[in-house]
């Protein structure tokens, strides 16, 4: 783990340190985000911040989490209200069991094998209350631009490309990932990164663990 942390420590100390800058995403599921007005949305994953940033401009308490301290300073930097937090995905959450109404997975899902992912979904349905949201966006297998399809394939849709491992998921792989949970919204789309389009899947699933 600590060659990961190396490695999210240089690329975000890399980074153009300005403001981060969010998409309108999270837009759609404003209904949803409501329930978390009084218990923080975990952001996991956060980067940045740029989900973060969103969700604090519009009054929402977050707590934010990466494995990166670099990516957490800067966090810090911006969004000073937001709880910072170092998570290792992999490891079990630093959460009470249902304690959290709404969870943000923003493209950081999707960089393990089949059976952690499905570890680390477990661990989310475990912190999120009966009826808890995840939000979630993950690669898609048509994100050729990328890495989709490149590398030695480890597992179906899972590669190996110059020493980094990444997932991208077709709709069958999302059905068997959340079939488990509740799955209210699913829809394959594109945003830009880098100037490149990105293709990906918008994911709302509701907890029904008992």
């Amino acid at each position: 783990m600590e060659k990961e942390l190396n490695y999210w420590n240089q690329i975000f100390a890399e980074m153009n340190n300005s403001k981060p800058v969010y998409d309108d995403w999270l837009d759609k599921h404003s209904a949803r985000l409501e329930a978390s007005r009084n218990v923080p949305v975990i952001d996991l994953g956060c980067g940045v911040g740029c989900d973060t940033l969103y969700l604090s401009e519009r009054g929402y308490p977050v707590i934010s989490c990466d494995l990166s301290e670099e990516a957490l300073q800067r966090v810090q930097q911006y969004v000073p209200d937001a709880v910072t937090m170092q998570v290792n995905l992999l490891e079990k959450l630093p959460f009470e069991s249902n304690s959290a109404m709404t969870v943000i997975a923003d493209l950081s899902l999707h960089y393990f094998s089949w059976s952690d992912t499905q570890a680390v979904l477990e661990e989310l349905q475990r912190v999120l209350l009966p009826n808890g949201s995840l939000l979630c966006r993950l690669n898609s297998v048509h994100d050729v631009d990328f890495g989709a399809g490149q590398g030695i394939e480890l597992e179906p849709n899972y590669y190996e490309h110059e020493g980094r491992r990444k997932r991208y998921f077709n709709e069958h792989q999302i059905d068997q990932l959340f079939r488990k949970w509740h799955i209210v919204y699913k829809q394959e789309a594109t945003m830009t990164r880098y100037r490149l389009p990105k293709q990906l899947w918008e994911i709302a699933v509701i907890n029904r663990a008992i």
